[in-house]
């Protein structure tokens, strides 16, 4: 499992595929439950890379 954490660093991974998406934006899909993130611990949120990129396999159909 590849795994980042935090926003900004799932900003980085995404600009890296080329598929840019702002903070703000990834804030917003996290508040209405629109994108895959774990929140382990207050302050600690992860994101998996493999459900990530599923999840824009699924966002272009």
């Amino acid at each position: 499992m590849r795994k980042v954490r935090g926003v900004k660093a799932l900003v980085d991974y995404l600009e890296s595929i080329s598929c840019p998406i702002g903070q703000s934006t990834i804030y917003s899909l996290m508040r209405t439950n629109r994108i895959p993130f774990s929140r382990p611990a207050p302050r600690v949120l992860l994101f998996d890379l493999d459900d990530i990129d599923s999840w824009l396999g699924g966002e272009s159909k």
